[in-house]
């Protein structure tokens, strides 16, 4: 269910040396118009090792070994979610700057130039990687049949994606991270992270492993 506001759900793993941050959010299916923007939002995002994710939390902050996002496409909805495994200590910060993310990239900090024609080259230069195997070409028919897209999808995809434009992934940030309802899930050592979480001034709410709350 959609959450009135951002919202920490907090599960104790005692003694972890780590805490694993994922936070996410429902977004379009994977038949909407907007599919290849949004995919190429993301793969600015958080979808390759240079990402503004990666690039922030590990790069410069050497909060986490790697830190990144990602769109599990469905119909009729799909969820994005990022994250990664941080050190215990700088779990308040690192969801900060997470949520940062979020925020800068739909409004203060959209997606540039540069990153925009660095995402497209890589979505385009991984197409003949997704038809290697057997197996991976199975897979690639059963997501025709699974999402109802035409035969001739995979002649025309490629054009497709280098019909998108800066804009529609602009776009694209600005209508579907909805950065102030973002559901936001740590699992670490309560004892060590729970003060700074709570610090964030955001709704904490502690769940165990099936996900219900205590």
């Amino acid at each position: 269910p959609a959450l009135a506001t951002t919202t920490v759900f907090l599960l104790d793993k005692p003694g972890a040396a780590q805490s694993v941050i994922r936070t996410g959010l429902v977004t379009i299916s994977r038949t909407h118009p907007d599919y290849l923007p949004l995919l190429l939002m993301n793969q600015v995002f958080g979808g390759q090792f240079t990402a503004r994710l990666n690039m922030n939390l590990r790069q410069n902050k050497g909060y986490s070994y790697g830190y990144n996002s990602f769109v599990e496409w469905h119909t009729p909805s799909s969820m994005l979610m990022a994250g990664g495994s941080v050190q215990t200590e700088v779990t308040k910060p690192a969801v900060e700057e997470t949520l940062r993310e979020f925020r800068d990239i739909k409004g203060a900090r959209p997606v540039e130039e540069q990153e925009f024609q660095t995402a497209k080259d890589a979505l385009l230069r991984q197409l003949p990687s997704a038809f290697e195997t057997p197996g991976q070409i199975a897979d690639q028919l059963a997501a025709l049949v699974e999402y109802s897209l035409p035969d001739d999808y995979f002649r025309t995809v490629a054009s497709r994606i280098e019909a998108v434009s800066l804009a529609d992934v602009r776009r694209a940030a600005e209508s579907y991270l909805d950065s102030d309802r973002l559901t936001l899930l740590v699992v670490g050592d309560r004892a060590r992270i729970e003060p700074g979480l709570r610090e964030l001034g955001l709704p904490l709410r502690l769940v165990d492993t099936e996900g219900k709350e205590i």
